[in-house]
């Protein structure tokens, strides 16, 4: 999970809002809840509209996984469900964000629809899941303050969310060690866990190829590494590419590029990983 910033999206949506508008104002206006229901699923294209600007913005890659699906439309998931909220049977649903792009989330299939992974026996994926922390307080309808929600599944478009991450080499996910003794990060990675289907088993096999890569790259760079910083208008090509593979892995456009920075770091006793690799 890598930190996408909305309002950078916001110059590429401008052409879009006012329909978003036009749709959310007759949700708004119907007071049966079941006739309004219908509005909003009549009008699901107004949202669709937005994949093309949040594919672009992550490059293609799921908002929660960093995984691409070539092979699968990504989903726009309502980060706050629209019809119902599978955590208190009660509530409505935030049917008043609808419409609010600020709203949608770009999700891969997987982590947006609910599945049992192979092995486990409860289903994951977000669909229409919204737990809150302890000290949330949900919002119920128009107008209710939603900063005290405090919602537990992690959000990619918060930049406090993404930085409690990490990975295991075996690939799957964990609390960063920076974070291990705070309650909030652990319960929201917790909640991850399967509300997103972070560890999903093609997710997982995924990380774990490209530790496997990750760790394959730096064994090539220290056969062929100068002993330190002085060498280096000694250094060989394939030293050089060694460190274009690592480089390439993190890049913001790869996939699974947060883990491949936690991979890289993870060998920063190295001396060029540590001083040119992680510099560059």
């Amino acid at each position: 999970m890598r930190f996408i910033d909305l309002e950078a999206i916001l110059p590429k949506i401008r052409n879009l809002l006012a329909d978003l508008q036009v749709a959310q104002d007759a949700a708004l206006a119907e007071p049966n809840a079941k006739r309004r229901a219908r509005i909003i699923e009549a009008n699901q294209q107004r949202w669709t509209a937005l994949r093309q600007a949040f594919e672009e913005s992550s490059f293609d890659k799921c908002w929660y996984t960093e995984c691409k699906s070539p092979g699968a439309d990504n989903d726009i998931d309502h980060f706050r469900p629209k019809g119902k909220v599978r955590e208190d049977r009660a509530h409505p649903g935030y049917y008043w964000l609808a419409f609010d792009w600020k709203n949608m989330r770009l999700s891969c299939q997987r982590a947006n629809r609910p599945r049992i992974a192979p092995g486990a026996r409860v289903a994951g994926g977000k669909s229409t899941h919204f737990p809150l922390l302890a000290t949330g307080v949900r919002a119920r309808a128009p107008g209710d303050d939603l900063g005290l929600e405090h919602p537990a599944l992690l959000d990619p478009t918060e930049p406090g969310d993404p930085i409690v991450l990490t990975f295991r080499p075996n690939g799957e996910i964990d609390v960063s060690p920076d974070f291990r003794g705070n309650a909030v990060a652990v319960a929201k990675v917790e909640a991850s866990r399967l509300g997103l289907h972070l560890n999903w088993p093609k997710f997982v096999e995924g990380r774990l190829t490209l530790y496997n890569l990750v760790e394959r790259a730096v064994e090539r760079g220290r056969r062929e590494a100068p002993v330190d910083f002085e060498g280096w208008p000694m250094a060989n090509d394939a030293f050089k590419d060694a460190i274009r593979d690592l480089k390439a892995y993190m890049d913001h456009r790869a996939e699974y590029s947060a883990a491949a920075k936690v991979y890289v770091e993870s060998f920063r006793n190295v001396w060029w990983i540590n001083d040119v690799v992680l510099r560059l």
